[in-house]
């Protein structure tokens, strides 16, 4: 299994917060889940950072689940994925940070 994992690092004010996360939760989560051969999303929200954390701690992460890294490439390559890119970036105003992605291999899963 490979997790691409998007982190926004930043902020969204107070009064923005109610609105921009339900535009995740309820548009970006069910746009991503179109990607071809995506199998599972699931988002977070930051609920508390140690004493000491950056000052940009991730506002939300997002986990995107493939089978494979071919099956990964192919969504982000894909027709789908570039016109979902523009919607996503529209709603991102509310937002001050930035966004970075990184991918892992799944190397265990226990209960």
């Amino acid at each position: 299994m490979i997790t691409r994992s998007a982190f926004l690092l930043g902020r969204v004010a107070p009064e923005d917060q109610p609105a921009f996360d339900r535009h995740m939760r309820e548009t970006v989560v069910a746009e991503i889940l179109t990607y071809p051969g995506i199998r599972r999303v699931t988002l977070r929200k930051l609920a508390q950072a140690d004493a000491g954390a950056e000052a940009d701690a991730a506002y939300m992460q997002f986990d995107l689940f493939f089978d494979s890294h071919a099956a990964m490439d192919a969504a982000l390559a894909s027709p789908v994925r570039q016109a979902v890119q523009e919607r996503i970036k529209a709603g991102m105003g509310p937002f001050a940070g930035r966004v970075i992605h990184v991918v892992s291999d799944m190397l265990e899963d226990r209960a």
